[in-house]
């Protein structure tokens, strides 16, 4: 009878020993399968969270109205460019009248955005970002170099950001110059 039961207790042994491997085996390829899904889990919450980024980025510039700056500028151009036809000797007062109001209802639409149209006072220092040179002074004043000599055409910023720069001249230091015009003013 012992060696009967002996052989009973090795089979259960052997097929404990299978059934754990077995157990083993599975718990390994599950081990595997949450790995993978945990993966792809974190990839597909980063896809999702970077979408939600650009999303709220898209709106937080809707909110400041960032879509309208390419329109804005347009208005901005058209108002600084085309003003000078109110100066136009050859334009009857109806049509100027018409122009004025024209004009003072796109200023209107600029403001409503908070664009504003500014230009710089003479001697006042150059604001690079802002402005462009059109032509250069010179002058034996060193203190007026880079300084505004003349506004040419205003320029148009919103919340800081420049819609259309300015037109300037501006001061440029040359101890010989005695207060005459650059080379450049001069063939203007």
């Amino acid at each position: 009878m012992e060696t009967q039961t002996e052989i009973l207790e090795e089979e259960s042994a052997e097929s404990f020993a299978a059934t754990l491997e077995k157990i083993l085996e599975l718990q390994e390829k599950n081990s595997r399968r949450l790995e993978q899904s945990l993966r792809e889990n974190v990839n597909f919450q980063n896809q999702v969270r970077q979408g939600m980024q650009r999303e709220l980025e898209d709106l937080k510039e809707q909110q400041r109205g960032e879509q309208f700056t390419p329109i804005l500028k347009s208005i901005a151009a058209v108002c600084v460019e085309y003003r000078k036809l109110l100066t136009d000797e050859y334009i009857s007062k109806r049509t100027r009248r018409t122009l004025k109001l024209l004009f003072d209802e796109l200023e209107e639409i600029l403001s409503e955005y908070d664009a504003e149209i500014f230009s710089s006072a003479v001697g006042e220092p150059r604001r690079p970002l802002l402005t462009k040179i059109i032509n250069t002074v010179a002058t034996s004043n060193k203190n007026l170099h880079n300084t505004i000599a003349k506004s040419r055409r205003p320029g148009v910023i919103r919340n800081g950001r420049t819609l259309y720069r300015e037109f300037v001249d501006v001061y440029v230091y040359d101890g010989n110059a005695g207060g005459k015009k650059s080379e450049a003013a001069r063939t203007e």
